[in-house]
């Protein structure tokens, strides 16, 4: 009954915090804020940190790397991966002359952008302060991931489907402005978020922190954006498809089974 309890409390916490960060997020973009993502992600950042702060455990949460010889090995594998990918796609375009004129500017705001305020941002809440919160009080614990035998929790699974992936449909509606556009794309997005949310939650298992999480979001949300401004987003989501790829084929399983 006890255990009940404690969950059960968990998971009102945790959903209060992220229902109080939709609400400001839809406000600002209700008001057309100027650069409300930006501060809508700060926000989120806030939240994240005070969350890890109230309970008082910053390296269990995620904040304080566990293993930095680790998240840099694989982290610079995972960017081996995609730099190379994108580079040949870019080649590609170029020498096919489909490149799109594109500022130095523009590549930098958006490398800020979708490795510091949303890879971080959304590791440090999602992977950081819920799924720390709710792996403390849902901890069975499953023996493989996908074809890698490798142990994860419970709350890991919540975590990136229930409050990371299913969200993502909450992106379409603002009922501040009464705005609701629910297409093909919206729930196509969702359910690749939800199969990353975990991914991404199995590997915060295995690092101990948040470093290597943010790095290959990060990675992810660039390439097809940021990296889609140059190529167009429909080559960008084929490149980041190839480039998942073959990070899967390469390095996951290793990624999950060292022992360094």
């Amino acid at each position: 009954m006890e255990g009940l309890e404690e969950s059960f409390k968990a998971i009102v916490e945790v959903l209060i915090v992220e229902i109080l960060f939709f609400l400001v997020a839809w406000y600002l973009q209700s008001i057309e804020a100027s650069n409300y993502g930006w501060t809508s992600k700060t926000f989120m950042m806030i939240l994240g940190i005070a969350g890890v702060i109230i309970h008082k455990r910053p390296r269990e949460y995620g904040l304080i790397p566990k293993n930095l010889k680790f998240d840099l090995k694989w982290s610079a594998y995972t960017l081996i991966i995609f730099i190379l990918t994108s580079i040949s796609t870019i080649t590609v375009s170029f020498f096919l002359n489909h490149l799109r004129p594109i500022k130095l500017n523009v590549i930098i705001t958006d490398f800020l952008w979708f490795f510091i305020f949303v890879g971080f941002a959304e590791e440090l809440f999602f992977r950081g302060y819920i799924q720390s919160r709710l792996n403390e009080v849902f901890d069975r614990r499953f023996e493989s991931f996908l074809w890698v035998r490798f142990e994860w929790m419970e709350g890991t699974l919540i975590t990136g489907v229930i409050f990371f992936g299913l969200p993502h449909i909450l992106t379409a509606i603002n009922p501040f402005k009464g705005r609701i556009i629910l297409t093909p794309l919206i729930f196509l997005i969702t359910i690749s978020a939800c199969f990353m949310g975990v991914v991404l939650g199995v590997i915060r298992e295995r690092s101990g922190d948040i470093l290597l999480p943010t790095v290959i979001h990060g990675a992810i949300d660039f390439m097809t954006f940021g990296v889609g401004r140059l190529i167009g987003l429909a080559l960008s989501n084929i490149t980041t498809g190839i480039a998942l790829f073959l990070f899967f084929l390469l390095i996951f399983e290793g990624m999950l089974k060292d022992e360094a």
